[in-house]
C-alpha cells in the first residue's frame, strides 16, 4: 500500500499532557518533548496503522519501550512487526548522507530526522517526518503545529536550517521499513486513498510455510532468537526463539543466500508463526532442500526470474574498488566462490526488485543481485556500485 500523508500535533489537547514514557519530570510530557513519538505515530498511521500519539505511548509504556522518557526506536517492531527498524544514523558532526534518506523516500518509506529547534547556541534535538525530496530541500510533516494541512507543501529549509546546507541541518536519521509498502508516498495536493486518517490495520494472514528452509546449526545450545532489529544489546525486540535443529522459514527474496554467512541477517517466519530477523551464521542449508538458483526479477512486467527488463536499474562499479576490482560471489558473503572481477566502472544490472536495490546502492553491510555484461550473475558488495 501507498504512504499516506496523516498529521498529530505534539500539542494536541487530547494527549498533549500525558507524561512521556517513563519520565520523571513534570516537562517530560507529550506536548513539551513528544516530537519523537508523535513522529513515530505519524509514520504508522501513514502505512495504515490506527493509532496515536496517546496510543502508541500507552502502548510503548507496556512493553518497556521507553528510557526515561526517550522512545527505544527498536521497540516499535515489537507492536507492528511489518515496520522494521532499518537503521539509525548519526551525523551530528558529520554532513547527513541524504542519499540513504532519498533512496528510502524512492522506495515509499519516509524517514524521521532530528534537526535543531532554535538558531541559539548549543543543540535543542526536534523530529519530523521528511516524505519527499524537494531540490536541495525535503517536504516534512512536522509535529509541533507550525502548518498542519497536508494538502499544502512544508519544507524543512526555511524552519531549520538555521543558515547550515541541508547536509548540516540534519543531525540523526531514523529509518523505517514497512515490508508491504508500494514504493509510492502521498504528496500534498495529490488525492489520497483514503479519507485521510488513520486505516484499518492490515488483516494478518494465515501463517506459510512456504518458503525455502534453514537450520538452526546443532552447537547453538543457548537458543536463537529471532529479533525485530539487529539490535543485539537488548532482549526487548525479541519475539521468539529458535532451538538447535529447528527449521525456520526465509521469507525476504533471495534470503537463502545469506545463510551461514558472517554479520549477515535473514528475516525468517518460526514454527510459531513468528516474524523476525535471524543471525544468518547460526543458520545452514537443509540437506534435500530445494533452494532457488536466482532472484526476482528486476520488474513485474513478466520477464523470467533472473533475466534482466529492458527497464531494469544499471550500475557502475566504483572507482574505490582501486586495481582489484569488485569481485561477484556465488552468495551474500565474502567467504563464497567468487564467479567473475569487474574492473572499475564496469556496468552491472540489478536482476532484484528496483525499489529494494535503490535503498542498498552504496550502503556499507548491503548486497545486491546482478549480471555483468557477460551474463554472469551473482553477488556484489552494494557499498562498491552506484547507479549509472
Amino acid at each position: 500500500m501507498s504512504f499516506q500523508l496523516v498529521y498529530y500535533s505534539q500539542q494536541d489537547p487530547q494527549w498533549k499532557a500525558d507524561k512521556l514514557g517513563f519520565g520523571s519530570q513534570s516537562s517530560d510530557t507529550i506536548g513539551y518533548v513528544g516530537c519523537a513519538l508523535t513522529s513515530v505515530a505519524m509514520v504508522l498511521s501513514g502505512h495504515g496503522y490506527t493509532v496515536t500519539p496517546k496510543t502508541l505511548n500507552q502502548k510503548l509504556q507496556g512493553i518497556n519501550g521507553f528510557a526515561g522518557s526517550g522512545i527505544r526506536w527498536h521497540s516499535v517492531a515489537q507492536l507492528y512487526p511489518q515496520i522494521r527498524l532499518n537503521s539509525i544514523i548519526q551525523c551530528y558532526d558529520t554532513p547527513a548522507p541524504l542519499e540513504q534518506i532519498d533512496a528510502a523516500l524512492a522506495a515509499g518509506q519516509p524517514a524521521i530526522v532530528c534537526v535543531d529547534s532554535t538558531p541559539a547556541p548549543g543543540l535543542l534535538t526536534h523530529y519530523v517526518v521528511v516524505i519527499a525530496r524537494k531540490g536541495n530541500d525535503y517536504l516534512m510533516l512536522d509535529p509541533w503545529p507550525y502548518q498542519t494541512d497536508v494538502n499544502k507543501e512544508t519544507y524543512l529549509m526555511p524552519r531549520y536550517s538555521h543558515g547550515n546546507p541541508l547536509q548540516r541541518s540534519i543531525v540523526q536519521i531514523v529509518l523505517y521499513e514497512n515490508i508491504n509498502a508500494d514504493g509510492t508516498i502521498q504528496l500534498p495536493g495529490q488525492k489520497a486513498t483514503s479519507t485521510g486518517a488513520p486505516q484499518t490495520p492490515p488483516t494478518t494472514a494465515p501463517v506459510s510455510t512456504a518458503g525455502p528452509k534453514a537450520r538452526v546449526k546443532a552447537d547453538v545450545t543457548s537458543g536463537l532468537n529471532i529479533r525485530t532489529s539487529e539490535d543485539t544489546s537488548s532482549k526487548a525486540n525479541v519475539v521468539d526463539a529458535a532451538h538447535a535443529g529447528d527449521l525456520l522459514t526465509i521469507i525476504e527474496p533471495n534470503g537463502w543466500t545469506k545463510i551461514g554467512a558472517i554479520n549477515q541477517w535473514v528475516r525468517v517466519r518460526t514454527k510459531n508463526g513468528k516474524e523476525g530477523l535471524a543471525a544468518a551464521w547460526y543458520l545452514e542449508k537443509v540437506p534435500g532442500e530445494v533452494y532457488p538458483s536466482t532472484a526476482e526479477p528486476a520488474s513485474s512486467s513478466g520477464s523470467e526470474a533472473g533475466t534482466p527488463s529492458s527497464t531494469a536499474l544499471v550500475l557502475r562499479v566504483k572507482a574505490t574498488v582501486g586495481k582489484a576490482g569488485l569481485r561477484i560471489h556465488e552468495t551474500a558473503s565474502v567467504k563464497s566462490k567468487a564467479l567473475a572481477n569487474e574492473q572499475m566502472k564496469a556496468r552491472l544490472t540489478v536482476l532484484e526488485n528496483e525499489a529494494q536495490a535503490v535503498r542498498k546502492i552504496g550502503v556499507a553491510g548491503k548486497w545486491l543481485f546482478v549480471q555483468n555484461e557477460s551474463g554472469v550473475q551473482g553477488f556484489v558488495q552494494a557499498e562498491y556500485v552506484k547507479k549509472m
